[in-house]
């Protein structure tokens, strides 16, 4: 077999009449006409209203290659086109060899009478794919409804790409087009393997013993018989013939003979693994993966094909089962039960030229160092890059995969469904070997669009009909048939199949979404009862460095037209200006609004994460939106554009630490905080007392104690007492009661905090030993932020190379160690300290790891703040 690759130098233009400019392969037009100074940078300004001619224009890209005659002497010769967005048609030397309307399908076309020896020309024409989903959408006998967005491009339910490329509630508008992906001519004359996928039979394994080291039984062995592993191979043949099939992995066996026909078809084979390491999340143990080879061989023994994967071994499950409170929802990887700790992402950047590896890294090591254990990929974007998964194998962090549907309904004539059955079986076949993948979901609240959004269209039945034979019909019998060793959940959020209403707290996932969009106070979570969470978030501002790369710093006003041009969400920066006022006193500075914007998204975030850990095991999951940005905006993002990370993704460190050691309200009045109730102008009846919880994601018994204390804002412990812990694995216990009325005479609730600090606890078992285990403090109040008599703190900054020691003559809350423009993070940030405490963190620089060098630009760029400061 032979491969030339066409990555690299093309040329493209306007398709009428343009003249050529110099483009590169993969990417996108919006790339290339920035590189080129034919357009403005899109991020800048409003810049992006000026540019939406881009997306209504046709494209071509043109290349020429030289191609020998050996190579065209082999009896296959095709164009392999791994990503082409959107609507193309493929040209060899002026004759057209194939079509695509789909950019989450790769394609082979065959070439081999369109090649001729020495110098061809290669050419893509791409229709607009703003013109053809309108076109579509006119020629459809009915309206398909779709959400509509602030600066957005009509006919997006009529094109498979990805649908966030119209524009959405946190993103531009910016449809591309281009090759975006790998291109390149393939030859052979032998057997070629197209993909392989495998199935893992780990036996009858139990959980009763998962200590999170990969090896249930002590032996090393997954199930005591080891594993059985069932290959696929996806084979094309030129002709007919014997052949031999071999599977080799983790130094296991197996060869078998098979006859293949002509052309495509899929082979299988089952090797036996007699003692696997396994294969655990982030947290659980180790990542181990075992490269699997497969070849397939003449008789003679002349290699005709072989392909090498990565895979590890671990049994992972979506338990959906009834129970006491309703239906199940958890995932189970070794017969361990898992409490999912993540985010949604959404693709890493819109212009594709943005799309690196080093953002990858970024995004995904920073999910692992806040000690995440699932990413949702949402289904609004494209399937991620080969190397997002392969990350993710490594890491440890499972991946929960929506089919690129979002906010939608969908057409469902026959040839919309035959290329969304062509993209389901594409992407699973990719991606199927990856033992991150944890679940397939048919898409992101479409099922709600179907059953609530869109019920009073005159079209409404032919809606339903239309999503029972796209999603019903199409993507899940393909997904199972190409992957049965997974679940495919309808939708999400879903209450589970063949059930109509998708918004169920006792069964299935859920969407919370009453905090952000309907302005309920953060109190608001405490009254939820979900089994699984796989979307819940609140705004906040980008860093004032990432906002003045796009937006001249006369504009930095929460309501100036550029920076409302830069929130995408109807009302959001009202909604954080209102919310703010609601917890904090109002900021003098811009800037100290941004800081304040940040402390109140996390907030949010930890007053429903950490109620829905205390919950375990009823509730088994929170996935926070979102993760990361795809340009300078206003959002729900953790962590900005530029890699920054905002308040909640330091935040999200102590919300996902393995112990978490909390405190759960009670108000005033209150019956049980259950039963509470906002009073008048959406605020909450006062704190009555603070219940501190320990909760234990550690897969052993788990014995410690906690120091508990209530510390005046001037320095005085007016109590002190030692907690004992003694937990089950995986538990979530509520220790000990602390009254408002308990304090002492004379000791105002506005001048003091409530502190548990968790002493490492010891976790283990006679077997392996015991082991110290992480976890950060936790703090309390009896009154809101802003109500609180907070003192003129001194803080004082020590700098040793990455090391960073502060300490705070007074109560400092929230203190913000800002790194400015270096690219890096703290060991820890936006702590509180109790007066007279002093905290040592370090910082990891993403550019240099040098400590001169670090601490030179620290002390250049350092600033620290916190919240008595911004009033």
């Amino acid at each position: 077999m032979r491969e030339v690759s066409l990555d690299g130098d093309w040329v493209f233009r306007e398709t009428e009449g343009g003249r050529w400019l110099d483009g590169t392969v993969p990417g996108g037009v919006y790339t290339d006409l920035l590189a080129e100074g034919e357009i403005p940078d899109p991020f800048v300004e409003d810049n992006e209203l000026g540019v939406q001619w881009v997306g209504e224009t046709d494209w071509t890209y043109r290349r020429t290659v030289e191609v020998d005659a050996a190579l065209l002497d082999h009896d296959r010769v095709v164009l392999q086109c791994d990503g082409l967005d959107t609507v193309a048609t493929v040209l060899v030397n002026g004759e057209e060899v194939g079509t695509s309307v789909n950019m989450h399908v790769g394609h082979e076309f065959d070439v081999a009478d369109a090649l001729e020896p020495g110098e061809n020309e290669i050419t893509v024409e791409f229709r607009s794919p703003v013109e053809y989903g309108q076109e579509r959408a006119a020629e459809y006998p009915y309206e398909v409804p779709c959400i509509r967005y602030p600066v957005d491009q009509p006919g997006r339910p009529f094109i498979r790409k990805a649908q966030c490329h119209y524009g959405w509630d946190w993103g531009p508008c910016l449809p591309t087009v281009g090759i975006y992906r790998d291109i390149s001519i393939v030859a052979y004359s032998e057997p070629r393997i197209r993909y392989t996928k495998t199935e893992q039979d780990h036996g009858d394994l139990r959980g009763d013993d998962a200590s999170g080291d990969g090896d249930l039984y002590g032996d090393g062995d997954a199930s005591g018989d080891g594993v059985d592993l069932t290959v696929r191979a996806g084979v094309d043949a030129t002709t007919a013939g014997e052949y031999d099939l071999t599977v080799s992995v983790a130094g296991a066996e197996t060869a078998e003979r098979v006859t293949l026909s002509a052309g495509e078809q899929e082979i299988e084979t089952t090797v036996h693994v007699p003692d696997p390491d396994l294969w655990w999340p982030n947290g659980y143990g180790d990542q181990p993966l075992y490269d699997l080879d497969v070849a397939i061989t003449a008789p003679s023994g002349e290699l005709a094909d072989a392909e090498t994967d990565r895979i590890g071994f671990r049994d992972v499950n979506l338990v959906v089962e009834p129970d006491d409170v309703g239906t199940s929802f958890y995932f189970e990887v070794n017969g361990t039960e898992i409490f999912a700790k993540g985010a949604n992402t959404i693709p890493t950047a819109p212009l594709y030229g943005d799309v690196s590896e080093a953002r990858y890294d970024h995004l995904l090591e920073s999910a692992v160092d806040a000690n995440m254990n699932m990413l949702r990929v949402w289904g609004g974007g494209y399937y991620e890059f080969d190397y997002f998964y392969e990350r993710c194998d490594e890491l440890g962090l499972l991946v929960w995969q929506d089919f690129m549907f979002s906010c939608s309904l969908h057409p469902a004539d026959d040839a919309f469904l035959d290329t969304v059955e062509d993209e389901v079986r594409h992407q699973v076949r990719r991606l199927a070997n990856h033992p991150s993948i944890a679940v397939w979901c048919a898409n992101n609240e479409n099922e709600e669009a179907a059953q609530n959004w869109f019920v009073e269209h005159d079209h409404h039945e032919d809606h339903l009909d239309d999503y029972r034979k796209l999603y019903e019909e199409t993507v899940g019998p393909a997904c199972r048939d190409e992957d049965p060793s997974r679940t495919y959940w309808p939708g999400s959020p879903s209450s589970g199949p063949d059930e109509l209403e998708p918004y169920v707290f006792e069964k299935g996932d859920i969407h919370y979404w009453d905090v952000w969009h309907k302005g309920e106070p953060f109190e608001d979570y405490y009254t939820t009862e979900p089994r699984f969470v796989s979307e819940f978030g609140y705004q906040s501002f980008p860093s004032t460095d990432s906002l003045r790369t796009v937006i001249d710093e006369a504009d930095f006003n929460p309501t100036s037209p550029m920076m409302e041009h830069h929130q995408r969400n109807p009302g959001g920066n009202t909604t954080i200006l209102k919310r703010a006022a609601s917890y904090f006193r109002f900021p003098f500075s811009f800037d100290d609004f941004v800081y304040v914007s940040q402390l109140l998204q996390a907030e949010a975030m930890s007053t429903a994460i950490e109620h829905w850990r205390r919950r375990k095991p009823t509730t088994m999951g929170a996935l926070y939106w979102q993760l990361n940005d795809l340009w300078p905006v206003a959002s729900w993002s953790s962590i900005e554009y530029d890699g920054k990370w905002k308040a909640q993704q330091y935040a999200a460190r102590r919300q996902f630490a393995p112990v978490l050691v909390s405190f759960h309200p009670t108000f005033e009045g209150d019956e049980g905080v259950d039963n509470a109730q906002a009073g008048p102008g959406g605020e909450w009846p006062d704190v009555e007392a603070q219940t501190l919880w320990i909760t234990s994601d550690v897969t052993d018994p788990l014995s410690g104690t906690i120091d508990l204390e209530i510390v005046t804002f001037d320095g005085e412990t007016v109590l002190e007492e030692a907690v004992d812990v003694d937990i089950d694995a995986q538990e979530s216990v509520e220790l000990r009661t602390v009254d408002r009325e308990d304090l002492p005479s004379g000791v105002d609730p506005a001048e003091v905090m409530v502190r548990a600090t968790f002493d490492g606890g010891r976790a283990g078992t006679e077997r392996d030993g015991t082991a110290a285990v992480e976890s950060y403090p936790a703090t309390a109040f009896f009154e809101d932020y802003k109500r609180l008599d907070l003192p003129d703190a001194d803080v004082s900054v020590e700098i040793d190379g990455a090391d960073v020691t502060v300490a705070s003559d007074g109560c400092a809350l929230f203190l913000e160690l800002d790194p400015g423009t270096l690219r890096g993070a703290f060991s820890d940030n936006y702590v509180h300290l109790a007066p007279g405490e002093e905290r040592t963190v370090s910082f990891d620089s993403y550019d240099d790891r040098r400590d001169a060098v670090v601490e030179t630009n620290l002390a250049d760029e350092l600033s620290v703040r916190h919240l008595r400061d911004t009033y």
